[in-house]
């Protein structure tokens, strides 16, 4: 039976400004083309935030040197204490995947993002 959810460790710096900021890059991961090798189906993608953003999401086909991006979620600022997500991607249809923060231009006083791979498709496994 496969391991359903795993944390995926993530830099917890405030983004500040208009930075943008790699969240997850699977060929820093796992090289070139490794992403393939992996048991990762889904990534899930949660975030404790104050200010604005845009979550990025992105495939490669040639190693990473070109991203063409499938999905742009803006993120508003939310309530105190809500989590903004969870946000779902199916990821082994892709040779490898990216996703970015781009921070909406005021530096984030609360930044808690919590990163999940599943080796299952469906989600709430």
């Amino acid at each position: 039976m496969p391991l359903s959810k795993f944390a995926i460790k993530v830099d917890t710096a405030a983004p500040t400004g208009s930075a943008t900021v790699t969240v997850f890059n699977s060929v820093t991961a796992f090289g070139a083309n490794g992403m393939r090798h992996q048991n990762v189906r889904r990534i899930s993608f949660g975030v404790n935030n104050d200010q604005a953003a845009t979550l990025n999401a992105a495939e490669s086909i040639d190693g990473g040197a070109t991203w063409r991006t499938f999905s742009a979620t803006v993120l508003a600022a939310p309530a105190s204490n809500t989590i903004n997500g969870p946000y779902d991607f199916i990821v082994d249809v892709y040779h490898e995947f990216r996703l970015q923060w781009v921070n909406g231009g005021v530096t984030q006083g609360v930044y808690e993002p919590m990163l999940f791979g599943f080796e299952v498709r469906e989600p709430g496994t």
